[in-house]
């Protein structure tokens, strides 16, 4: 009970000699500028997506919503591009936050800050001369990078210069800046409402004053010891610690935080280590806590509290008044979590806090649900009542989980993982700011006032959480963490025990060469997080880009949409080409992923759109059939450029830049889709075109049909929120599973670890490249068969066949590997080469199914109203897949060994399953004609269409129908 006891109210141990000086005073406030940053962007963005002015320029559909007198009051301001404009901030903000983690391990907390308020100032800017959507999204990207570095490295500095019993408070002027920065913001909102026309450049361009007062304050601050030290600058680390104490006996302190860098030290891959047991329960706690803290909502109170009054009937001043209000008791409530968070402790406030906020939005909820109707006003006294709930929600949000939530995870990791723990905890809180900012107004426009009664449901479990699992770290050494407080936790200690022995192994093995040692473990010798990050950043990259895409796809077509691919994909090879570090490298990576995610987006749905319907399978397979070819070319490049040192991998990475130009310049040459023309008003050439790729004059049908889909997609506002009825569930269910399965077939981790495989399996550098062309040929030539067989045989027929052929490969390579590659010895060559032959199966059942049919059948299921953001889905599914198997597969292989092909082999029974049952067969059915000929007649999905509220645009078809041979006549008239 003793150890329970101390783990849970923190606190005692020895005292190091240290004083609360004016320079660690001085340095906190002017490092906690990064959150006067964050904050004020927070509150800007709600404030100027409810004025007017701003709404008439970039977001005109909502301007007309909001001022119709029978608009639904929930759902006037639903709008897709409304909420990515404040949400893509945090997008940004949770992708740059890694390369964030390691500026600031390599050049330092103080230099992460500076960059930070570059990228803010460019944000800035950007903003505050918007032309068009672009260029604010542009903006709020800038400012999302230096969100994710800003929010990293400060919490981080304040955290290693505080003294322990100060730490608390101190870090908390981090919070107190953000909520410093969102009433400034809603000041200046208030202000330049009155300000015709151009009141919002005013809002958005201020937040370049915070920047440009973190960067003068940033040249003055002292960087802090912990990070001198791990950069070797021992003189400077000690002459740092003795300013910010304001002593000279600081050798105890020094020791101390001396010892815990050395060790840190020893660990060469931070990321890795990072997801080891013994640093489970920080990293659990940190991701909890962000997904806690946003999941009270507040991101969605502070950034659309204007919008909210609104909602509720005040007028647009008014609410902007009610706002700045509501944010007033923010700052005040965080001054007094600055007091009390080292006193009453961290444990003590989420729980208060907790409770507090539960009521408040139950209240919210209760009043909305009972005051506010669909259309007209809210009484003002119950708008008052509403606005006192806000008020209590921020104050009790205020004192606990907003300043804990960034407190706990800067001061609960050891300094070998403290910059990765906290990119964890950055990304994290980035993503599900994204999440619920880019889903709030949806929710509150489908859930109305039962939004807040999800949010309550979710304070009720935060406060279990801080009860039973989160440990008080109130007055504990940040360098002595984890023996005060996580080994004497009751649940906690558990992750401890029978980890010393492994870390001295660990360590003993540190000095040699991992690929070298001859004893290592044939499992684990490639499993290294920055190797596999360099392979699956493309992925994430391409997830991001993939909706960039997919509004530029409708927007501008799919033509211009390749050829910005091809664009990304240039910058991409010569980046890495010409790399000279791993941040180059990964970069590299990112514009390729880019390039991937504008390309695969538009490819698929050009080639669906101009095929003809009895071709468009093998068409379509083209596309798969370039990829394998690529796969091949890029093996068989491989295998000639490791003879080439020492710069053969140079020719390998810059060789993307031939197929980019190649693309770039074929698309000058193409035609657009007539589809895609029709969309965008452009008909007489939509019809000229139609007639060059058909090859005859006669096409009066095939354009009605066009025609017809086109006029019903327009009627859809709002494609992705369409994308979510009932009546799209189908393709949407079935699009997105297809991706899934595609990557769990564990094809990409065969195809691009193969040569790693083999090496593995003992085979030679050369000789497994070598093996890998050869799996790669299979691929082209059963790529090629499926061209042939998928508009014959069927898209059913193939995925059925390919499961069964899979299936059986996978289950006889996990046997082999199972039974004849151990840890430590090479694998007999008889068997080496029998897992080279079931690869070729396995790789030709996928080739042939799976691999161009994944493609395929989402580009032809969706209906034109929602095609490209089904699509959309489609590819950012298949990239995440995919980053996750690329991220995980060498650390599956280390951890799993054999037992890794069962699993996938699970998988392909599931997807065998879902091919014979729940997928329909769409061979030789028209793409436009897809929902009326098999999604209704389906035995299942054929249910989602009964009762089917979207009764304007079913009519519409109705309509249509009847008329299209009136019409067609009609064309053949004209002509």
């Amino acid at each position: 009970m003793k150890d329970i006891s101390s783990a849970e109210t923190g606190g005692g141990g020895r005292n190091l000699p240290a004083k609360l000086t004016l320079q660690v005073v001085v340095c906190s406030v002017i490092a906690a500028v990064g959150g006067l940053m964050f904050g004020y962007d927070i509150g800007i963005s709600g404030g100027v997506t409810g004025m007017d002015m701003f709404l008439k320029k970039f977001f005109p559909s909502v301007y007309v919503k909001k001022h119709e007198a029978k608009s639904d009051n929930y759902c006037k301001y639903n709008n897709e591009m409304l909420q990515l404009f404040t949400s893509s901030l945090h997008l940004a903000a949770m992708t740059t936050s890694f390369f964030a983690s390691l500026v600031c391990k390599r050049y330092g907390r103080r230099r992460t800050m500076q960059i930070a308020s570059l990228f803010f100032l460019a944000g800035a800017i950007l903003n505050a001369a918007a032309q068009n959507v672009g260029m604010l999204i542009g903006g709020r990207l800038c400012l999302g990078t230096g969100v994710g570095f800003g929010n990293l490295a400060v919490p981080l500095f304040i955290s290693e210069i505080a003294p322990p019993r100060y730490r608390g408070g101190l870090n908390i002027c981090f919070q107190l800046m953000i909520t410093l920065g969102i009433l400034g913001a809603n000041l200046i909102n208030y202000g330049t409402s009155k300000l015709e026309p151009y009141g919002w450049r005013i809002s958005l361009g201020g937040a370049a004053v915070p920047a440009v007062v973190l960067l003068l304050g940033s040249l003055a601050i002292v960087e802090t010891p912990t990070s001198l030290l791990a950069r070797e600058n021992k003189e400077e680390a000690l002459k740092s610690l003795k300013k910010i104490r304001g002593v000279d006996t600081v050798d105890e302190e020094f020791a101390q935080i001396s010892h815990a860098v050395e060790l840190s030290k020893q660990v060469k891959h931070p990321f890795k280590d990072l997801f080891s047991r013994s640093h489970r329960p920080q990293l659990i706690s940190t991701a909890l806590l962000q997904i806690f803290q946003q999941f009270t909502g507040v991101s969605v109170v502070l950034a659309y509290s204007p919008i909210l009054f609104l909602t509720m009937g005040l007028g647009e001043k008014a609410s902007l008044l009610s706002a700045v209000f509501a944010n007033t008791v923010k700052p005040v409530c965080t001054v007094v979590s600055m007091f009390l968070v080292d006193r009453l402790g961290r444990k003590a406030l989420l729980i208060e806090g907790a409770i507090q906020m539960c009521i408040a939005l139950a209240g919210i909820g209760v009043f909305l649900g009972m005051y506010l109707h669909t259309t007209g006003l809210m009484p003002v006294l119950y708008a008052d009542v509403v606005l006192g709930f806000v008020c209590l929600f921020l104050a009790g949000f205020a004192w606990s989980w907003g300043p804990l939530g960034w407190l706990i995870p800067s001061e609960i990791f050891p300094v070998e993982t403290r910059s990765a723990g906290f990119f964890v905890a950055v990304s994290t809180n980035m993503l599900f700011t994204f999440i619920t900012a880019q889903t709030f107004l949806t929710m509150l426009c489908h859930l109305r006032s039962r939004t807040f009664y999800v949010y309550s449901g979710l304070l009720a479990v935060m406060c279990l959480y801080a009860i039973y699992l989160l440990p008080e770290t109130k007055g504990i050494p940040i360098d002595e963490m984890v023996e005060r407080v996580w080994k004497k936790h009751w649940f906690w200690k558990r992750y401890y025990k029978g980890c010393e022995a492994g870390k001295k192994k660990q360590e003993s093995l540190q000095d040699e060469p991992q690929e070298h040692k001859a004893r290592e473990d044939n499992y684990c010798k490639y499993d290294n997080q920055f190797l596999q990050l360099f392979t699956s950043s493309l992925y994430l990259a391409a997830i991001v880009a993939s909706f960039a895409a997919s509004i530029f796809c409708k927007k501008f077509g799919r033509k211009p949409t390749i050829q910005a691919a091809s664009v990304f994909f240039l910058v991409g090879a010569i980046l890495n080409a010409f790399a000279m570090n791993l941040a180059m490298l990964i970069l590299g990576r990112i514009f390729l992923g880019a390039g991937v995610g504008f390309g695969n987006q538009a490819v698929p749905l050009f080639i669906s759109e101009i095929a003809p319907s009895k071709y468009r399978g093998g068409l379509n397979i083209c596309f798969q059939l370039l990829i394998t070819i690529g796969i091949l070319i890029a093996n068989i490049v491989n295998y000639r450029t490791s003879k080439v040192h020492p710069y053969g991998w140079r020719y390998s990475l810059g060789g993307a830049a031939v197929p980019a130009l190649i693309l770039l310049a074929g698309s000058l040459v193409i035609e657009e889709t007539p589809t895609s023309l029709m969309e965008r008003g452009k008909k007489d050439k939509a019809k000229a075109v139609l007639r060059r790729i058909r090859g005859v004059d006669d096409v009066s049908v095939e354009y009605s049909e066009i025609l017809s889909a086109v006029e019903v997609a327009k009627q859809i506002k709002h494609p992705f929120r369409n994308l979510m009825k009932l009546s799209s569930f189908p393709q949407l269910f079935c699009g997105t599973i297809l991706q899934v399965f595609q990557q769990f077939t564990g094809i990409n981790v065969v195809m691009f670890y193969a040569p790693v495989l083999f090496q593995t399996m003992g085979i030679g550098s050369n000789a497994s490249l070598l093996s890998a062309v050869i799996t790669d040929s299979i691929n082209v030539v059963a790529t090629l068969i499926a061209i042939v067989s998928v508009d014959r045989l069927g898209r059913r027929g193939l995925l059925i066949e390919g499961c069964g052929q899979m299936l059986i490969a996978q289950t006889a390579m996990g046997v082999i590997l199972g039974k004849y590659l151990h840890a430590t010895n090479v694998m007999p060559k008889l068997y080496a080469e029998v897992v080279l032959v079931l690869i070729c199966v396995f790789v030709s059942g996928f080739a042939w199914s799976w691999g161009p049919l994944g493609w395929l059948v989402p580009s032809e299921i969706f209906p034109l109203e929602t095609r490209n953001a089904g699509f959309f889905f489609a590819v950012s599914m298949n990239m995440f897949c995919t980053f996750l198997i690329a991220q995980a597969f060498l650390t599956m292989l280390c951890h799993l060994k054999s037992y890794t092909f069962y699993m996938f082999s699970g998988w392909i029974i599931a997807m065998a399953l879902f091919a014979i049952f729940l997928l329909p067969e769409t061979k030789g059915v028209p793409i436009d004609e897809m929902n009326e000929r098999v999604w209704k007649r389906h035995w299942l999905w054929k249910r989602f269409y009964k009762g089917d509220t979207d009764t304007a645009a079913a009519s519409y078809v109705d309509k249509r129908s009847h008329e299209i041979q009136d019409i067609t006549q009609d064309i053949k008239t004209v002509d």
